[in-house]
């Protein structure tokens, strides 16, 4: 499996000016658990799965938390620089040719926030997948018309309700054009979000063209 700055990832084969998609799994889970998702919500468009690199409950996740499960901060900022520090190598090298479209599930929704937080350019826009806000207190940086899908779980047990509805919050207040959906479902994916992924995706993005970054 290649490696790339430390990060394992299994990749499709780019076509066209789309941004690739960043799959970012749940914890204990790896870089083939969101491939079925990108394939039905997404035929056609790239995509960068990585695996998360803490090894975690028989998987991996991309960071970890205490042993009463609430986020550990310290190692969420580092993660969190050692993928921001992926992604912008990936776009040097031309391992993706655009800022990618972060699709995170639970951990690697989280992560995802947080970089986004860290730095608003460094990705097209997001997929938050059950997502929980990475700190409530900290000032998210102005991303205006950022384009961001929040999917929340109306019967999640790991998720309280308010927690999408803070995230969306948080992300519609620095001027990101959030939107968000509430399925009939628990943590899982519920069979109707692939649809709305697809939809959102092709609405926000498509026929876009992106500029390729300057060398």
């Amino acid at each position: 499996m290649p490696e790339h700055q430390a990060f394992h990832y299994v990749r499709s084969v780019a076509t066209g000016d789309r941004p690739p998609l960043l799959l970012l799994h749940g914890s204990s889970r790896d870089e083939t658990e969101l491939l079925p998702l990108a394939g039905n919500a997404a035929l056609g468009w790239p995509y960068l799965s990585l695996r998360g690199g803490i090894d975690w409950d028989g998987g991996y996740a991309f960071f970890r938390r205490k042993p009463d499960r609430t986020l550990d901060s310290v190692d969420l900022a580092l993660q969190t620089g050692r993928l921001h520090d992926f992604i912008a190598t990936a776009l040097e090298t031309g391992l993706i040719t655009h800022p990618p479209i972060l699709v995170g599930f639970s951990n690697g929704a989280i992560i995802a926030a947080s970089l986004l937080i860290r730095d608003p350019a460094c990705a097209a826009g997001a997929i938050l997948i059950r997502p929980l806000s990475p700190d409530l207190d900290t000032l998210v940086p102005d991303m205006p018309a950022k384009p961001i899908l929040v999917l929340a779980g109306e019967y999640d047990d790991r998720r309280a309700p308010e927690d999408a509805i803070r995230v969306v919050a948080q992300f519609q207040a620095a001027g990101a054009h959030v939107i968000s959906h509430t399925a009939p479902t628990g943590h899982d994916l519920h069979d109707r979000e692939s649809a709305i992924i697809g939809d959102w995706l092709a609405q926000t993005f498509f026929p876009l063209v992106v500029e390729k970054q300057p060398r």
